[in-house]
């Protein structure tokens, strides 16, 4: 246990003397353990402490009994969310090293949460680790684009290929990838000016479609065919001319086609990178970035209930919200088979304090 505790070392407790009737790693660690359980209120990890105070008293301290959930609320709640992010970056970095060179930024707004106006977090996903990478929180007067490049700037981006929705589509931001060693693919909206309709335009061309490689993926399941077309092309210096964007070298569009119960969608989304024309390559980065919504947010939604757990002091959401991503990282590092999914082994945790114990040790090598 202790192995798992030494990544809370550097946070200072900020109680006074005179309230610290329960320990902080006690606080800390049992808050940890029953989020990997999927316990997502203060009042569940109170009554999880109580239920399993006998072997809990194995590895920690409990002078005063278990503590209530109103000690939890404002335990969470005092702690300074940016230490125990730097917690939460010491055990990530800990993990294994990258398996795979794409990175997927997204933002996520936290319902319920925050005492003013709800908690929007952008993260970065690696979908091949199943690893939140970091996170960058939106203040509460500014948007995605201003918390992107702080985002940005936390990560290793040399060899990686960063993936990013319409909201990425600034030059700066793109500069900046660039200048820390990395590639970009990013979709377009209708946010830049003419850039998105210059680039439609191109790939509505009969002509310059046919001239462009080319690369089709087909996926089948759940009573849903999908077919993907991707385009890619590096004609772009009469683009250029117009647009000057730092490192682009390619222009691509992906077209959806989906049948399901008879009926027929499409979808274009076009798309500027740096790296050289591969339309495969397009194909995979647009079905990776579209995986972050169920890889990442419906599991946060669905299998942590984030959405409904209705933490409203804003230092105790930001904090529990980083809990979780402790607990996602830590549950899919004890995965064992890759069919084996996260809700599995949290219910195999609440059924047994011991199974728990054993799977804390393996994670953190205790």
């Amino acid at each position: 246990m202790n192995n798992a505790l030494k990544y809370f070392e550097m946070i200072e407790d900020p109680r006074s003397v005179r309230n610290q009737r329960h320990q902080f790693m006690t606080l800390i660690g049992t808050s940890l353990l029953a989020s990997l359980c999927g316990i997502d209120s203060f009042s569940g990890i109170a009554e999880f402490t109580e239920i399993n105070l006998e072997t809990l008293e194995e590895y920690f301290e409990f002078p005063y009994g278990s503590p209530s959930h109103d000690t939890y609320q404002r335990f969470w709640d005092a702690i300074n969310p940016a230490e125990f992010y730097r917690s939460f970056v010491d055990f990530t970095e800990s993990l294994a090293t990258l398996t795979s060179t794409f990175i997927n930024l997204d933002g996520k707004t936290i319902r319920n949460s925050g005492s003013d106006k709800p908690l929007h977090i952008v993260s970065a996903w690696c979908q091949a680790n199943q690893l939140v990478l970091a996170q960058e929180k939106v203040d509460t007067k500014s948007n995605e684009i201003t918390a992107l490049p702080k985002l940005i700037q936390l990560l290793n981006l040399r060899g990686c290929i960063v993936t990013i929705d319409a909201m990425g589509a600034q030059r700066a931001i793109c500069e900046q990838i660039i200048e820390q060693e990395g590639d970009y693919v990013i979709s377009l909206k209708g946010n830049q000016g003419t850039l998105r309709k210059d680039v439609a335009d191109y790939f509505n061309d009969p002509r310059l479609l046919g001239k462009s490689l080319r690369s089709e993926e087909n996926d089948k399941g759940h009573g849903r065919l999908e077919q993907r077309i991707a385009y890619s092309s590096d004609d772009i210096a009469w683009l250029q001319k117009d647009h000057k964007w730092p490192g682009l070298k390619n222009i691509g569009v992906v077209k959806s086609i989906v049948e399901k119960a008879g009926k027929i969608t499409t979808e274009e989304r076009f798309y500027i990178s740096s790296l050289p024309a591969d339309a495969r390559q397009l194909n995979q980065a647009a079905r990776l970035h579209w995986g972050v919504e169920n890889q990442l947010h419906w599991r946060l939604d669905v299998v942590f209930n984030e959405d409904g757990a209705c933490i409203r002091n804003d230092n105790a959401a930001e904090n529990i919200d980083i809990l979780r991503k402790w607990a996602l990282n830590a549950l899919s590092r004890a995965k064992q088979k890759p069919e084996q999914s996260i809700k599995s082994i949290m219910r195999k945790n609440s059924m047994s304090i011991k199974h728990l114990i054993g799977n804390v040790k393996k994670i953190f090598h205790a």
